[in-house]
């Protein structure tokens, strides 16, 4: 198609377009443009992108990539908004390794759950911020519920360089009269 529109009306109960592509080194749908990929979901119970894979995967790939390249670009490669009562982000992990791992080389500014990786060595690896009409909540909770009765840290702080004289693995600031640290 040059210069026309693809118009798909699917009025069946049935899968609209379909690509079953056997490459090995392309990618079976590629699409390059200002807003290359928008999805809305105007039926409830459903999703607006779903992305499966079910195979023994031993190699590097993650089953998604988010690859923001340009080192001059300010803005954020992944944005939630959720404006209802339900997760931002929901993470059901059952394997033995970590849920999130954050490497992380320096960041030259800090910002809300700011997680980056540029040249600098300052900056802020992840950050709770704007939380100003907090009242009764919290900012974060660590919570186990594990009758495990195994040695384990719900929480560890390591500073793992013995020549890292000048850095504090703990510092809490109470600028009310309230305690700043409470342990039952």
């Amino acid at each position: 198609l040059n210069d026309a529109r693809l118009f798909v009306d699917q009025g069946d109960d049935d899968i609209a377009i379909s690509v079953d592509s056997e490459s090995t080194s392309n990618t079976a749908v590629a699409i390059t443009g200002k807003y290359p990929i928008s999805a809305v979901q105007d039926l409830s119970s459903g999703q607006a992108g779903y992305f499966n894979r079910n195979i023994a995967e031993a190699g590097s790939e993650p089953l998604v990539s988010m690859i923001d390249d340009h080192t001059s670009n300010t803005q954020p490669t992944l944005k939630i908004q959720q404006d209802g009562a339900g997760y931002g982000i929901s993470i059901d992990h059952n394997a033995n390794q970590k849920a999130i791992y954050i490497d992380h080389d320096g960041v030259t500014s800090e910002a809300t759950m700011y997680f980056a990786s540029p040249t600098t060595t300052t900056g802020t690896v992840l950050r709770i911020d704007d939380c100003n009409a907090l009242t009764t909540g919290r900012m974060m909770e660590l919570k186990s519920n594990s009758s495990d009765t195994g040695t384990r840290n719900l929480v560890e702080i390591v500073n793992d360089h013995a020549s890292a004289t000048g850095a504090t693995a703990l510092k809490i600031q109470q600028d009310s009269t309230g305690p700043a640290l409470v342990m039952n």
